[in-house]
């Protein structure tokens, strides 16, 4: 074979190989390609339509994340890894000396019993029953202001309240004051970003609102007089004078005068002309006037 012959063969093979390569990549990669890259076009025009969606997607979960933050750093609650009965114990009687005593031994007073656990894994809370409670409304509402707003975490699940009176054997005064039971659920956590807080500050107290417990009518008025209190019923008038009387009481003259202070009430009028004088008392919500004359004795014929 020349080398003019075998040239032109290889001429043609060479041809035919860059021809059905040409045929290959036009029929079947060249389309295959234009669609991938159709594919992306679209997808990149979808991104491009749900740009301003996606932006506003993104703000709102910064404004979530930064105002989640804020609570979080602003928490006043620390909530410890356990909770042990006796430092509860010791929490709360810190809360009764918040509350403080208004009148002499009137504290808060109940009884304390560990009910359970109830355990939700990362987090739980211990049970405890406060029974047999009384206090005056004013120091109960301290010592629960307290435990609302200390730096432990409480929850007060019920509360039952009933108002009650008895009479005081030292001042003989009616005793007002609210007997209560509670249940107290008092929570630990394993989280340890909660055991501690940067924005816990020490309690301050507070004053307790008017008493929505004040009897307008007392059921059992004391009827003793405390001692130094002039009983306006058990007086005997000696002398009515123009402004003031003289008055006989456990054995004792004394001098009275208009507007002045007896137990539960205050002289109200002073009458010389007819030989009395008028006391106004308020008897556990009721007002009443009681009026006292002389008494004059006759002298028995000879």
């Amino acid at each position: 074979m020349s080398f003019k012959i075998r040239n032109s063969i290889v001429l043609a093979v060479v041809s035919v190989i860059i021809t059905a390569g040409g045929l290959f990549y036009w029929l079947y990669l060249q389309p295959k390609k234009l669609n991938a890259t159709r594919t992306e076009i679209q997808a990149i025009e979808k991104e491009l339509v749900n740009f301003p969606q996606t932006v506003n997607e993104v703000e709102e979960l910064t404004n979530t994340l930064a105002d989640t933050k804020r609570q979080y750093d602003s928490r006043s609650k620390e909530i410890p890894p356990f909770d042990i009965t006796s430092q509860t114990y010791a929490y709360m009687s810190k809360g009764i000396d918040e509350a403080g005593i208004t009148i002499e031994n009137e504290f808060v007073r109940f009884n304390m019993t560990f009910d359970g656990s109830k355990d939700f894994g990362s987090y739980g809370y211990n049970v405890y029953q406060l029974t047999d409670g009384q206090a005056v409304f004013e120091n109960l509402y301290k010592f629960i202001y307290y435990l609302e707003n200390g730096s432990r975490l409480y929850k007060i699940a019920w509360i039952n309240l009933e108002d009650k009176e008895a009479l005081n054997t030292e001042t003989k005064e009616t005793r007002k004051y609210l007997a209560f039971s509670l249940e107290l659920h008092a929570y630990y956590t394993k989280i340890q970003e909660l055991n501690t807080s940067l924005a816990a500050k020490s309690f301050t107290s507070t004053q307790s609102p008017f008493d929505p417990f004040e009897p307008i009518i007392l059921q059992n008025p004391s009827t003793v007089a405390p001692p130094g209190e002039l009983d306006a019923n058990l007086v005997d008038i000696r002398a009515v004078l123009p402004g003031k009387a003289f008055v006989m009481s456990e054995g004792e003259l004394t001098v009275i005068h208009l507007g002045d202070k007896v137990w539960r009430g205050f002289v109200s009028r002073i009458s010389p002309a007819e030989s009395k004088v008028e006391f106004t008392l308020n008897v556990g919500g009721i007002v009443q006037k009681v009026t006292k004359s002389m008494v004059f004795e006759k002298k028995k014929r000879q």
